[in-house]
């Protein structure tokens, strides 16, 4: 996360701007409308977790669901209402303003679809309550938008993070930013839209982190920490100074979503891990590398994350101690 936030609901997600810039974002809700499309069935009951605008509930309606439980915690849960009477659907749409994991359920439903992703999956800390509300709401049999999403790491060259962290080693305004530069190694960098990697970035093959099942994965599991250690592979030569960490997801089958380097842009921007400084690395070295992500309170994830070049100790970072540092 980019910096922890204290007083919940999450007050980014209140704001309008965000909203223009998901329904902007064509790859992001072009893929959910084609699994919308290719999932939901005449008469359905939909259950539309973090429903945000309302674009996905509508989107449902559309596809002829017969009811469609728009839950929002936040209050932009006021234009996922204006959204569903000014498409003629608010007969359908039924908008609920509040936390899901407090509504109690008017009725079992067929699919569940929740824009729960974050840069590389999990890290908005959105999948507890998505998995939680499968438990309570969801029939058995029934649907999960997305269906799958995996996490992965790759080794990248990121100009943006390398120009920043110079122009903060180079002593600028002849200030000392020492402490600036330690605490921006060890925080997670959301590009957010007018920044992407293209696939000429990458300096390793990706590795697989985690695939999180919606319809499978238990709630302990989903509370629980995620982590893993993958095997990245060099490409050629050349220096990396991050790990580039994203998400490919399978929405509804045939219906894919990817957000890598070199993948089309999209309001996710990219996610970096950076590193201390730029490594170099020859062509088929394998660089060991590890993630670690678990759930902040009050919202949000916190990650750790570290590489081993081939006989290196541990290169370690971890955002939390940034900030319970800051904090005390």
């Amino acid at each position: 996360m980019r910096t922890p936030i204290k007083h919940p609901p999450d007050p980014m997600y209140a704001e309008i701007e965000v909203h223009r810039t998901m329904i902007r974002d064509r790859v992001r809700t072009e893929a959910f409308l084609g699994a919308i499309e290719s999932v939901v069935r005449p008469g359905d009951v939909v259950l539309d977790v973090g429903a945000g605008s309302g674009i996905l509930s509508v989107f449902a309606a559309r596809a002829g669901a017969a009811r469609v439980y728009a839950v929002e915690e936040t209050s932009i849960a006021v234009l996922a209402q204006e959204l569903a009477a000014a498409n003629g659907v608010e007969e359908i749409v039924h908008v609920i303003h509040g936390d899901v994991l407090d509504v109690e359920p008017p009725e079992r439903v067929d699919v569940i679809v929740s824009e729960w992703l974050g840069g590389f999956g999990i890290d908005e800390g959105m999948l507890v309550p998505v998995i939680a509300a499968r438990d309570r709401w969801l029939k058995p049999g029934g649907v999960m938008i997305p269906h799958s999403v995996t996490a992965w790491a790759a080794l990248v060259h990121d100009r943006y993070l390398g120009d920043m962290v110079d122009f903060l080693r180079d002593n600028p305004y002849g200030l000392r930013l020492d402490d600036l530069v330690d605490k921006t190694v060890n925080e997670i960098l959301y590009s957010g839209t007018f920044r992407h990697l293209a696939a000429g970035d990458l300096r390793s093959e990706p590795g697989q982190l985690w695939r999180t099942e919606a319809d499978l994965i238990p709630l302990e599991l989903a509370r629980a920490p995620h982590r893993a250690e993958t095997l990245l592979r060099v490409r050629d030569h050349g220096t990396a100074n991050a790990l580039a960490l994203w998400f490919s997801a399978v929405l509804a089958p045939g219906v894919s979503l990817s957000v890598g380097p070199g993948e089309p842009a999209t309001h996710w921007g990219m996610t970096t891990a950076p590193l201390n400084s730029p490594v170099g690395l020859t062509p088929g070295m394998s660089v060991r590398a590890r993630v670690r992500t678990a759930r902040a309170r009050p919202v949000g994830t916190w990650t750790r994350w570290a590489i081993a070049l081939p006989g290196a100790d541990w290169e370690e970072h971890d955002e939390q101690a940034v900030w319970e540092e800051i904090d005390d």
